[in-house]
Parts: C-alpha cells; sequence; structure tokens
C-alpha cells in the first residue's frame, strides 16, 4: 500500500499495515493550544527530511538520551533540568527496550520557548520530537508502548526537587514510580505498535508528537511527569526532546495536513474532470 503524504512529506512505502496509513491520511483537528486529551495516531505525524534537528549545535531541551554529553539542558541564562541518559544502545536485534521518565516544571519549559522564541508565550502546543535512529537490518516498525504525562504528581520515586536542577541520574531513577497527580496526556491507543520508520538520518527527528498541552496556560512551580516507554529497538541511539530551532507551526499540524490533503484530493479530481 503506498501512502502519499502532503505538505511536502516524503512518499514512502508503507510496511506495517493498512491501519497506520489510513490513521496518518485520516486526521483530527487538534488546533494549537487545544485542551490536553488522548495522544492518538493522528498526533504523532512523520517530520520532512532533515527538518528538525536534534543536536549539532542548536539549543534543544533533550528529555531521553544515550549520550552523556547530552543531558546538561544549559544554554545563556537557562538551566533546565538534565536529560534521562539510560536509553539503550547496542544489540543489533530488534529486543531492547527502554521504561523511562523525566520530570522537570512547567516554568522551566516556559523558559526554554521564550529563549527560542518570539515574542515570549507564543508557544501554546508543546511538542515532544522523536529521533529513532534505528540501523542496521531493524525491523520496519518500532513501537510506541506508553507515552503519558502527569501533572503534579504528590510523590516521585527518589524524591527528585523539581525546584533544583534534576541530575540525570535522578532521572533514570524515577523508572515511572510515582503517586496521585493528574495525567492530562496519554497514549491511546497503548501501546500504538508500527511506529514505521521515518529515516531522517542521525541527529534528526523523525516524528513529531503533539501532546495539546499549553504549557504557557500553566503556573509556573506546576510539576510534569514524562512517562515514555518503547520497545523493539535495535543498535540505535534514540533521543527524545523539544526543539529550540522549530516550533509547532513549522511543522505541519494535524489540522494543515488535512486541509491541504483535501485541496489536493480536489484539485486532481477537477484535472480528471476537465
Amino acid at each position: 500500500m503506498q501512502v502519499v503524504r502532503s505538505a511536502g512529506l516524503p512518499r514512502r512505502e508503507s510496511r506495517s499495515g493498512s491501519g497506520w496509513a489510513v490513521a496518518l491520511l485520516v486526521v483530527a483537528l487538534v488546533p494549537a493550544g487545544a485542551s490536553a486529551d488522548a495522544i492518538t495516531t493522528n498526533n504523532i505525524l512523520p517530520t520532512p527530511q532533515h527538518v528538525v534537528g536534534s543536536g549539532n549545535g542548536t539549543l534543544d531541551l533533550r528529555m531521553f538520551t544515550h549520550s552523556g554529553s547530552e543531558i546538561q539542558n544549559t544554554g545563556g541564562t537557562f538551566d533546565g533540568d538534565n536529560g534521562n541518559n539510560a536509553l539503550p544502545q547496542g544489540g543489533g536485534a530488534d529486543i531492547l527496550f527502554f521504561n523511562e521518565s523525566y520530570v522537570t516544571t512547567a516554568g522551566e519549559l516556559k523558559a526554554f520557548y521564550d529563549l527560542n522564541f518570539s515574542p515570549p508565550g507564543s508557544i501554546h502546543n508543546l511538542v515532544i520530537f522523536l529521533d529513532l535512529n534505528e540501523t542496521g537490518n531493524g525491523q520496519p516498525t518500532n513501537t510506541l508502548e506508553r507515552l503519558d504525562i502527569i501533572l503534579n504528581p504528590v510523590s516521585i520515586q527518589g524524591n527528585p526537587n523539581p525546584f533544583a536542577d534534576i541530575s540525570s541520574a535522578a532521572q533514570a531513577a524515577i523508572q515511572q514510580i510515582c503517586v496521585g497527580g493528574t495525567t492530562i496526556a496519554w497514549l491511546n491507543p497503548q501501546p500504538a505498535d508500527n511506529l514505521p520508520v521515518n529515516d531522517q538520518g542521525a541527529g534528526h527527528a523523525d516524528y513529531a508528537i503533539y501532546t495539546g498541552i499549553d504549557p504557557f496556560a500553566l503556573n509556573d512551580n506546576d510539576v510534569l511527569l514524562f512517562n515514555v516507554s518503547m520497545s523493539h529497538l535495535n543498535n540505535g541511539a534514540e533521543e527524545i526532546f523539544l526543539s529550540g530551532t522549530y516550533s509547532p507551526s513549522d511543522i505541519p499540524e494535524p489540522t494543515a495536513l488535512m486541509l491541504s490533503g483535501l485541496a489536493a484530493t480536489i484539485l486532481l479530481i477537477l484535472k480528471q474532470r476537465r
């Protein structure tokens, strides 16, 4: 089955069945700043070729990674919480997995966005970027087992202090264990099987995940806990991050993709009739 993407997205053969292709073509209306809710396959969009860098000199907020050199999350006056660098690397077979967490505050997120984008307070949809980095003879699909975001948990394993600079070791010690709080975004279906490899090359994001969370609608002292699990990984080092270069408006949202696809279909029908 062939999937044709609009708005500059590449054409790629689908190797993972029709369900994912239909989900990418039949997209939902999710305007920027929408209330947080279920994160469906409609909200997980492939990024265009070599657009969103996951490092290489840009200030990204690295939430989950393998490299110890990319976890400080500092730039100028900004000093964000360190990234969780416990993601696996090595092995070669599609048997690797991780169940990890990252905690920070809304104040840190707002400071990060204000440092990189203007005017201040202009980012109203928190978009998580995923660099799969599957190499060698990896299977054509990967599994996003879990993605949820919890607001103000009562307690977190290891008792990290969100109002200090949380270390990478403290992030890795959470292991998705917390008590209380409100889940404001969650993966549905969970797991989201068959995340096709969208090979954008090392150092570039393959997917943009729209959470629907407006960071500027939160208080600075609100705590956010991100829990992410993936499986069927091989020896590539994954990276999950917030981009300091590309805002949500730079990557086509589901609404834009749907409208551009509809326009293309109408034009094709008119051309055929002529």
